[in-house]
């Protein structure tokens, strides 16, 4: 198992554009965090520094740091990250769309051996049982959420420790998104992963991690228990609607009033 501490991260696009202000966080060895906010939190941002994409983005770490298994790795190149065994799942599903289920598979398996592979291989299609009744078929014609079943499975191939998903329920029906949650918690405790989700479902979030995150405009804005967050009425009615009633006017005036940040 390992751990991952962010501190009084800061980070800037193109030089100029400040998208995160002094963000911290941490994952402890098997647990489990969701990272909450409305779109243009910096929640994307910061996965792309945890994973060591920042660079394909324009992006660079202006200050702060990020610490993987005791190792700095706020510079690191994605590789070396990924050596230390965080994988990321990012958002909008990016499968090799052109490939079959079976080659998007085995692109992500390279570094295994073919015994490991086919070990790991035949773990996936029994935890998903669709996804080898589609075997042979491009990863483009897959549902939604057969595509992010993939992506599950191409990430237990990289044999990860460390697993941050991006936005894993974004599109999906709710019987789906309870399905890709219910299999996060099964890998996570099978597994003894370290878990940090990405999410705007909170409430599908709330479901199966121990603590949150929630951010805005580049900031965290709280930090708490699911259950704390649960019981906090801020949090409940900023970003779940919870109690705010008379309409979209309403929610936005409520909104501005309510700002944290």
């Amino acid at each position: 198992m390992a751990e991952i501490h962010v501190e009084n991260l800061k980070v800037v696009y193109r030089g100029v554009i400040l998208a995160l202000q002094g963000v911290s966080l941490r994952a402890g060895p098997g647990e489990a965090i969701a990272l909450l906010g409305p779109n243009g939190a910096g929640k994307s941002t910061l996965v792309r520094a945890m994973a060591g994409l920042l660079p394909q983005y324009d992006g660079r770490v202006l200050d702060g740091k990020i610490v993987i298994a005791a190792q700095d790795t706020s510079h690191a190149p994605a590789l070396k990250v990924a050596s230390l065994g965080l994988t990321a799942i990012l958002e909008g599903r990016p499968v090799f769309r052109y490939l079959t289920v079976l080659e998007n598979l085995r692109a992500a398996a390279h570094r295994l051996g073919a015994a490991r592979r086919k070990e790991i291989s035949d773990e996936i299609f029994r935890r998903f049982p669709r996804l080898y009744e589609r075997r042979n078929e491009q990863a483009g014609y897959l549902s939604g959420g057969e595509q992010q079943m993939l992506l599950l499975g191409m990430a237990l191939l990289t044999e990860p420790k460390i697993l941050v998903v991006d936005e894993p329920s974004l599109g999906l029906s709710p019987k789906l998104v309870e399905e890709v949650m219910r299999v996060l918690d099964e890998l996570r405790r099978d597994k003894g992963l370290t878990l940090v989700l990405v999410e705007q479902n909170a409430r599908a979030a709330f479901q199966i991690v121990e603590r949150v995150y929630v951010m805005e405009q580049g900031r965290v804005v709280f930090e708490g228990t699911a259950q704390e967050a649960q019981a906090d009425a801020d949090v409940m009615e900023f970003y779940l609607g919870a109690g705010a009633a008379g309409g979209f006017a309403e929610a936005k005036r409520y909104r501005r009033r309510k700002r944290w940040v």
